[in-house]
């Protein structure tokens, strides 16, 4: 991996611009799927320190949900082994509604099909994740521009053509880079969406979601919960122990005319409210950080492949955090993308020195095989909320119901553990 602040004109037969975790993840999938491949990767923020050591906060850290279907794309990548350090394995899941004793688990010693290495997904803390899928990038030959943002893009027959300068140099002129595929991973509510007129669907959930991490006076033993009440969903989420204390990943989704209060209260009355609200099944909290909230939304694109565009990760589809989908989803999309490329790229008959990644009907078929699993886990993370929610006694029955047969039914509940895994495709 190579880093610029300043480049000549260029031709890349890639560029990926935002180099968040989708960005980062694509170029690392294209390199290992599409030998050859010349991939340039754009990003607005300096890369982190890929010499220094990990010293990550035991407190005021945000968090991600790795799938098993995740975990099984990163160890082909050779990513795992890094990660694993700073991951903690979730052996079992447990979905639960506020007052009613019914509930459901998922084990992965039970739910084998659906684990994978004997989990059922991580959680990696971001401050770790970012710099590790950077120092993994070096030495594949991916070429990145940071600090540095867009500040023209022109489609022509050929491709993109970027205009790119340097972020923090008012003095730097703009450099100019030809692609043939450019792949838009700036997050939700992207520039470069609305420069190139790609619209987006929205619907605002009028909820907020507080992040946080907390401190258990016990072992999590590995188990991710999945609390539903009717103030909205939470999620506790396993984190390793550091400096002697056992902590978890709180992500609770708050009404709108909640959540700075909820955000506002002190540690200690947070802690109380939380404990009434999602109870004792993770036995007493006795820690939380910093509370950070932030606006939900479903956010999609109604365009996510054009003639020489692709768009991946939040500018694609921004989901409700309730099953934790939207970074499992977005892999799994950049892993089908990486394939669809390198398949045409071995194909002997195809011209792919003229057509190129840019192709529409080489974008058009990435598109059609990401299509179910993107509505089924869309629609899962929106109608998911709503109906735990809801004070209806029949959506209650339903939902209890639901836990019932989640509970009772293997064949149901491997099916769901396979899709919440991501690896029921």
């Amino acid at each position: 991996m190579t880093q610029h602040t300043a480049a000549a004109t260029a031709d890349t037969d890639v560029v990926i611009v935002g180099g968040g975790m989708a960005g980062a993840s694509l170029a690392l999938l294209l390199a290992h799927h599409c030998p050859g491949l010349n991939i340039s990767l754009l990003e607005r923020h300096p890369l982190p320190d890929d010499t220094a050591a990990l010293n990550l906060p035991s407190f005021d850290t945000r968090a991600t949900a790795i799938a098993a279907g995740s975990l099984q794309i990163f160890d082909e990548l050779g990513v795992w082994s890094a990660l694993r350090e700073y991951a903690a394995p979730i052996t079992r899941v447990q979905v639960s509604d506020r007052g009613h004793s019914m509930s459901a688990s998922l084990n992965a010693a039970r739910e084998s099909a659906a684990s994978y290495a004997g989990m059922l997904g991580a959680v990696v803390e971001n401050a770790a994740l970012g710099p590790l899928l950077y120092r993994a990038l070096e030495n594949t030959g991916v070429r990145v521009l940071s600090p540095a943002e867009v500040a023209d893009v022109t489609m022509t027959a050929a491709g993109a053509q970027l205009s790119w300068r340097p972020v923090g140099d008012e003095t730097a002129a703009a450099q100019s880079l030809q692609a043939r595929l450019l792949v838009v991973a700036d997050g939700v509510d992207s520039p470069l969406c609305r420069r190139l007129g790609i619209a987006t669907e929205e619907v605002d959930y009028h909820q907020h979601a507080l992040v946080t991490t907390v401190g258990l006076q016990q072992d999590h033993g590995g188990v991710a919960f999945e609390r539903f009440t009717e103030r909205g969903p939470m999620a506790l989420l396993p984190l390793p122990k550091r400096d002697g204390e056992h902590r978890a990943a709180l992500v609770w989704t708050c009404e709108e005319e909640d959540w700075e209060r909820v955000a506002g209260l002190s540690e200690k009355d947070f802690l109380s409210h939380l404990q009434q609200t999602f109870g004792w099944r993770a036995g007493r909290f006795v820690r939380a950080g910093q509370v950070q909230g932030y606006p939900l939304k479903l956010s999609l694109a109604r365009e996510q492949v054009r003639r020489g565009v692709a768009l991946v990760g939040n500018c694609a589809h921004f989901l409700h955090p309730v099953a934790g989908q939207g970074f499992n989803l977005t892999l799994r999309d950049c892993d089908a993308l990486a394939r669809v490329i390198g398949r045409a790229m071995a194909e002997p008959a195809a011209d792919f020195r003229q057509s190129g990644p840019g192709e529409l009907n080489l974008l058009e078929a990435y598109w059609r095989e990401r299509q179910h699993d993107q509505q089924l886990t869309i629609g899962f993370s929106d109608r998911i909320p709503p109906l735990f929610a809801s004070r209806s006694l029949l959506l209650g029955g339903l939902r209890q119901a639901g836990l019932l047969g989640l509970a009772l039914a293997p064949a149901l509940r491997a099916g769901f553990a396979r899709q919440a895994a991501g690896l029921a495709l």
